[in-house]
């Protein structure tokens, strides 16, 4: 049988005969342009194929190989009846040699090093499925498995029903909120005859002369008659009103009561403040990205989810008191569940939690498209994202100090498939290829281009594209102005309609009195 050997440059071979013989044979790659098949001990000049392997014939005769690779001494069993199989010099049980050392000493230390921690970093975040520690929507996920796991006793079932509890209190709670801000934007508003801000006064500094400088008025903008929505409300309020009390007026009352314009104070703040709300709230998505990560590459069998450390249990009598760090004897991991606790997380938890994201999503990029006023957009950019950061409240206040105890002390799930170095020189290898970038390298673009940032500018963009698509038309000036407002036919709006927003409203839309507008664009 032919056995292959898979080995660096400079490798030598250990070898016992089972009539007591045994021998060394060094191999020199660099120096061996050729292949041939020679067994030991008669090896000769043996030197590695063009594969870089060597080929050994009449391994029969042997009990045993090992290998010692540039100062890595592995044993390897060989048995010709069992197969032959490759053999690495970073299996376990190898020790570092001269020859190794001798390698590395020839290169930077803080390049070797710098190899080492990208692998590290690369195998932590690509090699992990991690458990949300801080939210509800964790303790959801862990709690019910930590109790399956000891049988479902009375005090861990406990705590499984405190969690979801906390899970429904969360999800009543943010999806309430959203839920009346989207009122106050599709139906309160609608009641006082507020049209949508679309680009009323979005270039400010070109008015009166410039695009978009026609208010909702009818009259030109300026930066001296640019008011808030409730300012200018109550001054046309003022000004109609003296228009219906003194009707014979009603002309000179209109050409000397300016109420001044509707408008945006910035637009490029407003673009500003809908890309840092979804910024702020990227944090929760990706959340949302490790559950679905966790719930996918976990094994779909019951698995236990706490173990006790053997090292630390070793010598304790069962009749002696329990230690009072008892942490470091009880372990939680995150382990495989039963498929229909898969299906059951993914329906109670991971829909719930993505779905209340696009909606926060939808709902905030409106709220803030419709702010004109500087300080307001700042403030309700950070204001919203409290809404998503009601789960890490509750946790923090609602969970007990035994169940945070054990979310914080969580060991998280490696994948076995991440394909990173398992060595030094292929760490090494991976560092001295990277540094052969150039200007036509696709990496250095890619560095340049973050997929986070791009993926942060689409969703952003995307949510302003369907702001300006459901509720804005375009001017003849250039730019675009609001649809006409309609009296919505009741106060209350329908839940379909708030869970369907970021469909299109022709799905669910908000009922209104068609013949009752409460607002157009008037001519200039």
């Amino acid at each position: 049988s032919v056995i292959h050997l898979a080995l660096p440059a400079t490798s030598h071979f250990l070898w016992a005969g089972r009539g007591g013989g045994s021998g060394r044979h060094s191999v020199d790659a660099a120096r061996c342009p050729t292949a041939f098949e020679s067994g030991p001990p008669s090896m000769g000049a043996a030197c590695p194929g063009r594969d870089g392997k060597i080929p050994v014939s009449g391994i029969e005769a042997y009990e045993a190989v090992s290998v010692e690779s540039d100062g890595d001494f592995v044993p390897a069993a060989f048995n010709a009846r069992e197969g032959a199989r490759d053999v690495r010099p970073q299996q376990r049980g190898a020790r570092a040699g001269p020859s190794r050392r001798g390698f590395l000493s020839e290169r930077d230390p803080g390049e070797v090093a710098a190899s080492k921690a990208m692998t590290f970093l690369r195998r932590r975040e690509q090699g992990f499925c991690v458990l949300d520690r801080n939210s509800v929507y964790g303790a959801a996920v862990a709690l019910p498995q930590l109790a399956r796991t000891a049988g479902w006793p009375l005090s861990w079932t406990g705590l499984v029903i405190r969690t979801y509890v906390s899970l429904v209190l969360n999800l009543g709670l943010q999806g309430f909120l959203l839920y009346m801000v989207s009122k106050d934007e599709r139906v309160m508003s609608k009641f006082a005859g507020q049209m949508h801000l679309c680009d009323f006064g979005a270039h400010l500094d070109l008015c009166p002369g410039g695009p978009n400088c026609v208010g909702p008025g009818g009259t030109r903008i300026t930066p001296a008659r640019l008011y808030s929505w409730e300012m200018w409300s109550t001054r046309v309020y003022v000004r109609d009103a003296l228009m219906a009390l003194f009707p014979d007026k009603a002309q000179d009352i209109y050409d000397n009561v300016d109420p001044g314009e509707y408008g945006l104070e910035s637009y490029f703040l407003r673009l500003t403040c809908c890309f840092l709300f979804v910024l702020f709230l990227w944090r929760d998505l990706l959340g949302s990205q490790e559950l679905a990560s966790l719930l996918y590459h976990v094994p779909g069998k019951a698995e236990p989810w706490m173990y006790e450390d053997e090292d630390a249990a070793e010598g304790v009598s069962p009749s002696e008191p329990l230690p009072d760090a008892g942490g470091d004897v009880v372990k939680f991991k995150v382990a495989g569940m039963p498929v229909y606790w898969k299906v059951l997380n993914v329906l109670t938890v991971f829909i719930p939690k993505v779905y209340l994201w696009f909606l926060a999503v939808d709902v905030g990029m409106v709220f803030l498209m419709e702010t004109s006023d500087i300080e307001a957009m700042i403030i309700n950019a950070v204001a919203l994202n409290f809404v998503l950061s009601i789960d890490e409240i509750l946790c923090s206040a609602l969970m007990s100090p035994m169940v945070r105890h054990m979310l914080d002390n969580f060991e998280d799930f490696a994948i076995s498939n991440c394909a990173e170095p398992t060595s030094t020189e292929e760490a090494f290898e991976r560092h001295l290829n990277d540094k052969g970038w150039g200007l036509w390298s696709p990496e250095l673009y890619f560095q340049l281009f973050p997929p986070r940032l791009i993926c942060m500018c689409a969703i952003t963009g995307f949510f302003i594209f369907k702001y300006y698509s459901e509720h804005c038309i375009a001017s003849a000036e250039g730019g675009f102005v609001s649809n006409e407002i309609k009296m919505p036919s009741s106060s209350q709006m329908g839940v379909l309609s708030f869970l369907f927003e970021p469909f299109p409203a022709v799905l669910f839309p908000v009922e209104t009195v068609d013949n009752e507008v409460q607002w157009h664009m008037p001519p200039e």
